[in-house]
């Protein structure tokens, strides 16, 4: 049931972001990004070809649905009384985050759920363990809110369930309902029972027993607030230490004093000495990164030359005051700091050196103790420091030394300096990258306002690792935690200004050297429908389509593939498909892949958006194959045998030109935008047998050729 935890968590932050619904016909307007392609699964008329897969037969879900918790195929689906579908175990575990006594509201139409009902098929799988779990779940469920006596009855039988689930409640820090009310009531009730009867063992110390009990009651309440926040935190502590925090490591001086015992015990020499040190403790599983490893009489750790620059900075950072006014000592750190970049530039092994023996503790030390005028100095530690964070360990070990607070510092002192906000935003994006605690921290210090300020400053455009800070602090990157905080950051982000910041940042065009930075930045932030709403409302998607067009002339593929992947995105919302037909994104995006003809990966894109704007949209679909989808599909999987995201990007899009469109199916002639007839080749020109070989050529495009075989009403499209 793990699978279905995690799905749910995640299906859960998506479907907050999600305002709109389609006609009824699915979930909402969901916003996916550009590697996971959203496809509409059929109609009735496109199913009725095929009724084994049909979604219209009595007691299955339909078929052009999904799921609207985990927006994923239905598993062990259940319909609810109001006659909504959902995977049994999402449904159950969303009853979980709802109120412990009552009947969770679908999410769909905000009706209490009294009752589900399981797909009728599911009965005959008893022999799944998941599958009978859920149905026995439901089933309880179904018992507990049945009404009347019988009702009551269960819930009497179940009161057990029912504290444990209101003492959890209880427990979340982050349910703003505290239940106080309803324990102070129960607490009177029990003082006037215990008043009633000849019992009198409770020292009430001249406060009255109702008053006593009342007072229990509230500290009870605080107290399970208080062990609540306090599992909160050590479960942030497991989940966010150091992932190599058990296993085998060995000291610089044990590793030396290894070598010596093989030298003077076993007599071998100084290299067969440091050689068999190292494989026997790779045998044994130590890990020897940041490990000087070096041969005895020849030379010893203390001459690596990090280990001698560490040496120094320690020795300054121990007999300098703070702030440190020796110009000497500045321009001595601003070497050093020169020379760490040097040598972690050259090697990897040496950025480990420094950081198992302090050097970002070091750093972080004498970058807070160093003026605000000496700016320079500033700037190469910053970068020393960026380059030291290469991992989640030491991301960890930037955290504990109070690096986020020191850098935050720095970055609002040094707020009209581009160099120090160019590399302070360069840690930022550094220390976040798969640090979800480090996320949340630069967030508590409001490192978006520094990040608006800085996009409407005098040198916005120019701060390159601006757009990478906003693009990590938006990405849920951290395995370690169920569900990221992103999502609530995104919208943050977008409140203050940020999106209309970026939006101004497209405007330049092909000009801007931030283009492509900003595009990706703004697709991080456009994380629901309202958001997407405003990118276009302040001309996002005019500067979009102006840039696809440009970079088409102009040959710029990176252009290309960033403005195709961002309009995909923002595709996501219907009222959005709309705006971008009218203003021509269909003719646009087949000249941009006609343009890019001998180049897969700006095929693949263009697929993508032409995928999303013809899902749930049998009128987009029309317009895409009057534009030529239908022949760019063909030609591109002619091509392109051996691209397997492109063969699975076509099979998606063949899936919504046909599914509500079975007109599509066979080949007809449109007039284009140039006057010459372009046919629209699929099943009568051979895109069956395209299909099949992607299918058997692809691992990854198995399932999508299997739907788009099924979708083309191909009886035989499981072969």
């Amino acid at each position: 049931m793990d699978t279905w935890k995690a799905r749910f968590a995640k299906g859960l932050e998506v479907w907050k972001a999600n305002d709109t619904v389609s006609d009824g016909e699915s979930s909402s307007s969901s916003l996916r990004s550009n590697s996971a392609i959203a496809v509409d699964n059929g109609n009735e008329k496109a199913t009725e070809k095929n009724p084994s897969c049909s979604g219209d037969v009595v007691g299955q879900p339909p078929g052009d649905d999904c799921c609207p918790i985990c927006f994923g195929t239905f598993t062990i689906p259940c319909k609810s009384i109001c006659g909504h579908w959902y995977c049994g175990s999402c449904i159950l575990q969303y009853w979980n985050y709802s109120a412990a006594s009552k009947p969770c509201k679908c999410p769909m139409c905000a009706s209490r759920i009294t009752k589900l009902t399981p797909e009728a098929s599911l009965y005959s799988q008893h022999q799944d363990q998941d599958v009978t779990k859920v149905l026995e779940n439901v089933d309880r469920y179904n018992r507990l809110f049945i009404g009347g006596a019988l009702g009551l009855v269960q819930k009497v039988r179940e009161s057990p369930l029912f504290i444990k689930r209101m003492f959890l409640q209880m427990m979340d820090p982050d349910r703003p309902y505290s239940y106080l009310h309803e324990i102070r009531l129960f607490a009177m009730m029990l003082s006037v029972l215990y008043a009633a009867t000849p019992f009198n063992f409770i020292p009430t110390g001249g406060l009255g027993i109702v008053r006593l009990f009342d007072y229990v009651a509230i500290a009870l309440v605080l107290v399970l607030r208080l062990v609540g926040i306090y599992r909160r935190r050590r479960l942030a502590q497991r989940e966010m230490g150091p992932p190599n925090k058990n296993a085998r490591t060995i000291s610089q001086e044990a590793f030396d004093e290894l070598v010596k015992e093989n030298m003077e015990e076993l007599g071998m020499d100084p290299t067969e000495a440091l050689e068999d040190a190292m494989q026997t403790l790779n045998l044994q599983g130590v890990d020897l990164s940041g490990i000087v490893t070096c041969v005895p009489g020849e030379s010893n750790a203390s001459d690596n030359p990090v280990m001698q620059c560490l040496g120094r900075l320690k020795e300054i950072d121990s007999i300098s005051i703070d702030p440190i006014s020796s110009y000497d000592y500045i321009s001595e750190i601003g070497e050093l700091f020169d020379k760490l970049i040097g040598l972690s530039t050259e090697a990897s092994a040496n950025v480990a050196i420094g950081v198992k023996n302090g050097g970002i503790q070091l750093v972080c030390s004498i970058c807070s103790k160093i003026p605000n005028q000496f700016k320079a100095v500033l700037v190469v530690g910053l970068k020393a420091l960026a380059l030291f964070l290469y991992d989640v360990q030491s991301t960890e070990t930037f955290r504990s030394s109070g690096g986020a607070t020191i850098l935050a510092g720095i970055l609002k002192n040094g707020n009209e300096n581009i160099d120090i906000l160019d590399s302070g935003f360069s840690v930022v994006a550094a220390a976040a990258t798969g640090n979800e605690i480090l996320k949340e921290s630069f967030m508590e210090l409001k490192v978006d306002e520094l990040i608006l300020q800085a996009l409407n400053g005098q040198h916005k455009g120019s701060i390159q690792n601006l757009y990478d800070a906003i693009r990590v602090l938006l990405t849920p990157d951290d395995d370690r935690i169920v569900a990221s905080q992103v999502y609530g950051y995104a919208r943050r982000f977008a409140k203050i200004g940020i999106a209309g910041a970026l939006v101004e940042s497209l405007h330049g065009g092909l000009t801007s050297p931030s283009l492509v930075s900003a595009c990706i930045a703004l697709k991080a932030v456009a994380v629901n429908d309202e958001i997407c709403k405003s990118i276009a409302e302040r001309g996002g998607i005019d500067a979009i389509l102006q840039c696809i067009d440009d970079s088409g002339e102009q040959g710029n593929k990176t252009v290309a593939r960033t403005c195709c992947s961002l309009l995909s995105k923002l595709a996501g919302s219907d009222s959005i498909k709309s705006v971008i037909v009218e203003k021509g994104g269909m003719d646009r995006l087949i000249r941009l892949a006609a343009r890019f003809s001998d180049d897969p990966s700006v095929l693949q894109e263009v697929m993508a958006v032409i995928t999303v704007l013809c899902l749930r949209s049998p009128d987009n679909a029309s317009c895409a194959i009057e534009a030529g989808a239908g022949d760019l599909a063909v030609q591109a999987m002619q091509k392109f045998p051996s691209a397997p995201q492109l063969q699975r990007n076509s099979c998606f899009m063949i899936r919504n030109l046909v599914v509500r469109n079975p007109e599509n199916r066979q080949v007809s002639f449109f007039p284009c935008t140039n006057n010459i007839y372009s046919g629209t080749l699929l099943l009568s020109h051979g895109i069956e047998n395209i299909i099949r070989k992607a299918k058997a050529s692809h691992e990854t495009c198995k399932d999508a050729a299997t739907d788009a075989l099924r979708d083309l009403g191909l009886d035989n499209y499981n072969l």
